[in-house]
């Protein structure tokens, strides 16, 4: 399952951090004017930059020059990385509810279904960077 909300301001961070940091690789892009830029809630992202920032996505740089700025290159940044930087994705660690009156072949082949769409949301993810939301800006 995908939190929507924070996988979306995540990404936007991350995007805006992208575009400003090319034009400048020497100053961070503060949480404040991020928030303001997009009319975010600004404790809301300041917490997905600490986040990302603990999960090694960001760094994070205090002064008159500190702010934001990415860890690694957009092409080693994935959505996954991303998304599970800030606990956009939720794993799904219990088993469905049984159904009463299901076949126990039913049954099985949900829980296999609940497992594997785990599986492939990490891999879709995963290969997807932020230098493809990039490119994909670009083309426009």
């Amino acid at each position: 399952m995908l939190r929507r909300k924070t996988a979306a301001y995540a990404l936007l961070a991350l995007y805006e951090i992208a575009q400003q940091q090319g034009e400048d690789d020497d100053v961070g892009v503060r949480a404040h004017d991020i928030a303001q830029k997009h009319r975010l809630p600004k404790a809301y992202a300041a917490k997905i930059l600490s986040q990302l920032a603990s999960a090694g996505v960001l760094q994070s740089d205090r002064g008159p020059r500190g702010g934001f700025r990415l860890s690694r290159s957009e092409d080693k940044i994935s959505l996954y990385d991303v998304f599970n930087g800030v606990g956009a994705i939720v794993p799904d660690r219990n088993r469905p509810p049984a159904v009463k009156g299901l076949p126990p072949v039913v049954q099985t082949v949900l829980e296999r279904a609940n497992v594997d769409s785990g599986k492939l949301l990490k891999e879709l993810f995963g290969k997807t960077t932020l230098a493809d939301v990039l490119r994909r800006d670009d083309a426009k």
